[in-house]
């Protein structure tokens, strides 16, 4: 097979000629699962090197840059520049089309001028790879350790590169991979004395 197409997509037609069971939902899901255990691999290597407290600060970092490199392509989507000054009914709008992206349906449950609650009720990097891989025992504390750490790197990230971070708070008060129900990442307005 001598061939590159410089995409992914068209790699993986070229592929299927040869393995025909390279079909577009095994490679959705073998690309899940890879990053999936990628990611899984990289904070357990890191937890080792440098103790639970180091590498969950590591891990938020993680997050935060690529939360960052993705924030041009996420702006372009909802048809903003990535310098713009966001609403947070825009701020909203990156979220859904950024979880979207990773198979996690998330959609605005509650929007007041000082309060917006967004609900998540699945997220395939749990609930299809981590809870299949380890133990339910394993999965929580796993989840413990990572999730709250970073969730709160990802959405302080978006406020910050949307131009909210001096207005707004973001607080995580449900996690799906804790209750098997939803996850809810709930932002307020900070009130001031005026």
């Amino acid at each position: 097979m001598e061939f590159r197409h410089d995409n992914i997509v068209k790699n993986l037609e070229e592929l299927q000629k040869e393995f025909p069971r390279l079909t577009k939902d095994y490679a959705i899901n073998s690309l899940l699962t890879l990053w999936t255990r990628h990611d899984y691999s990289m904070f357990t290597v890191m937890e080792k090197e440098f103790g639970t407290d180091k590498a969950v600060k590591l891990y938020a970092d993680i997050w935060r840059f690529r939360t960052k490199l993705e924030w041009e392509d996420i702006m372009n989507l909802i048809g903003k520049k990535s310098g713009d000054k966001l609403t947070i009914k825009e701020l909203g709008d990156v979220i859904v089309t950024s979880f979207a992206e990773y198979g996690n349906p998330v959609a605005v449950k509650e929007f007041t001028d000082d309060r917006m609650t967004l609900r998540c009720y699945d997220c395939p990097y749990t609930t299809q790879v981590i809870w299949k891989m380890l133990s339910h025992e394993d999965g929580l504390t796993y989840n413990k350790k990572i999730q709250h750490a970073c969730n709160q790197a990802i959405f302080d990230t978006f406020l910050e590169l949307g131009g909210l971070a001096d207005e707004w708070i973001f607080n995580f008060p449900s996690q799906l991979c804790m209750t098997n129900q939803y996850c809810e990442f709930t932002f307020l307005r900070m009130a001031f004395d005026k």
